[in-house]
């Protein structure tokens, strides 16, 4: 109760003196740093949402003076602070709560994005969306309403720029595996697709260059594509198996020329045939890792689902946390599926 008192007090008293007189401007610099040692002398007594809001005040005075760069850190500073409130208040206290103080940490947000892209600064606004969108799906598990702030980052970080398209790609990953989680099985399946079409045509080369290998495209024509390397390579990989993964799951009735080529790739019976081998994602993967999908595909086909079982096992630990969600997902499905058939064969 003396805290939010000596607050309150404290508060008024800058707002006086911020008030114009008579041919007299407001001494906004004072303002700033008598609201930045309130703010953080509340740090320190633990009332985060109180020093949230004396940095709200100081985003106004920076804003009146037309310094953005200044306002936005501001902002930033306050959806954090309402950020510690939150977790203080519902995560390491247990409490129930109507999660005021994170509708506070989006809505400080979207005013800084806003910020941000009024002045055409389209990667420090595609960031800001990031951050949020990754407090509301991670720590808080909020996936529907973080799906708009993924979407926005990506449409922010468009760009030709090969280091660009990786980091979209990155975020693509992240808005799949949450329509994944939210059973939007056709919209993740279309996500992974882009993303594996994407770095292919990044790897796409002229005959001149070296360390490449020579696969047909969908249409039948011979390309040269460079082998990806490092984090592309991982996109990619990771971007094909979900795909994999999904296309089995979900059983698409209408399938693209690249899902069914992926399909054909992993269903093969010879070790690396000869679409496998010009197939680009299964030169970035590791060999056992290919054999065990390609066995895990058949074994589906072939309703084994002994076998499936044996192979989730040893695909666990290669595999991200929605993949073998994914993985579950599938055996779950034919297990109650063989279920079903001993019931009607009886």
């Amino acid at each position: 109760m003396d805290v939010h008192y000596d607050y309150n007090l404290a508060f008024k008293s800058i707002s006086e003196k911020l008030k114009k007189k008579f041919l007299r401007k407001p001494n906004v610099s004072d303002a700033i740093d008598e609201y930045t040692a309130l703010s953080k002398q509340l740090d320190s007594e633990e009332s985060f949402s109180l020093s949230a809001a004396c940095w709200q005040q100081v985003a106004k005075c920076y804003h009146s003076v037309g310094n953005v760069v200044s306002e936005s850190a501001a902002l930033q500073n306050a959806a954090k602070n309402y950020l510690h409130s939150e977790t203080a208040t519902t995560i390491e206290s247990n409490n129930i709560t109507f999660n005021e103080d994170l509708l506070s940490v989006i809505s400080t947000y979207d005013e800084a994005i806003k910020l941000h892209c009024d002045q055409n600064e389209r990667v420090l606004s595609a960031k800001l969306c990031l951050e949020l969108a990754d407090i509301l799906a991670v720590k808080y598990e909020k996936y529907f309403e973080s799906i708009p702030y993924y979407e926005r980052a990506i449409s922010l970080s468009v760009n030709s720029e090969s280091s660009q398209q990786l980091q979209v790609a990155l975020i693509q990953l992240k808005l799949a595996a949450i329509k994944v989680f939210t059973c939007d099985y056709l919209s993740a399946l279309k996500i992974y697709t882009e993303i594996t079409n994407s770095i292919s045509n990044m790897n796409l080369l002229s005959s001149s260059r070296s360390s490449s290998f020579r696969g047909s495209d969908l249409t039948g024509l011979n390309q040269i594509f460079a082998k990806p390397q490092g984090l592309s390579a991982r996109l990619l990989t990771e971007a094909d198996i979900s795909k994999l993964l999904l296309l089995i799951y979900s059983n698409p009735t209408k399938l693209q020329p690249e899902q069914k080529q992926t399909l054909e790739v992993y269903s093969s019976f010879q070790t690396l045939s000869n679409s496998a081998a010009n197939y680009l994602p299964v030169i970035c993967l590791n060999r056992n890792i290919f054999i065990l999908l390609q066995s895990f595909v058949m074994a589906c086909q072939s309703n084994d689902v002994k076998l499936l079982h044996t192979l989730q096992t040893e695909l666990w630990p290669q595999l991200s946390d929605v993949q073998n969600y994914l993985l579950n997902m599938i055996i779950d499905q034919m297990v109650n599926s063989s279920y079903t058939d001993d019931l009607l064969s009886q």
